[in-house]
């Protein structure tokens, strides 16, 4: 058990660093989705009016944004660039959640419509595999 455990989670600070990465995950994007998911409206009903609450939403993407610049930089030493390219890497991972979750988490608090959850649900959990991977990466330097 204790190898499955250290082969899931590595040891010392990755631990920790594993138990921040799956709080943020079950606080700002499970929580934020789970609040919003509960207001959705009916096909074809008039959506609510965004209120200033609706920019909670974008925690979402916020959130998986910071976690996959961390995770990238995490992993970036595994390709063989300068300094300034594997900045790139974790910066550019980063840019790409954002550019894809901004514009989902912005349908949801507009729409309130269940294909824009699910879009959401399923942007979500491609984000936190792709982080998953990249803290793998990193902590083994890919070799299992």
């Amino acid at each position: 058990m204790t190898t499955i455990l250290r082969w899931l989670f590595g040891s010392g600070w990755w631990i920790l660093w594993h138990l921040a990465f799956w709080g943020a995950v079950l606080l700002f994007v499970a929580g934020t989705l789970a609040i919003f998911g509960q207001d959705l409206k009916a096909p074809g009903a008039k959506p609510d009016p965004a209120s200033p609450a609706s920019i909670l939403v974008f925690m979402v993407a916020l959130t998986l944004g910071a976690l996959t610049l961390v995770n990238g930089l995490l992993a970036a030493p595994l390709v063989v660039v300068p300094w300034w390219g594997r900045a790139g890497v974790g910066l550019g991972l980063a840019a790409v959640v954002l550019a894809v979750g901004l514009p989902l988490n912005s349908r949801l608090a507009l729409e309130q419509s269940r294909p824009a959850l699910i879009a959401n649900l399923a942007y979500a959990a491609a984000a936190v595999l792709g982080n998953l991977v990249l803290m793998w990466l990193g902590r083994t330097g890919g070799r299992g």
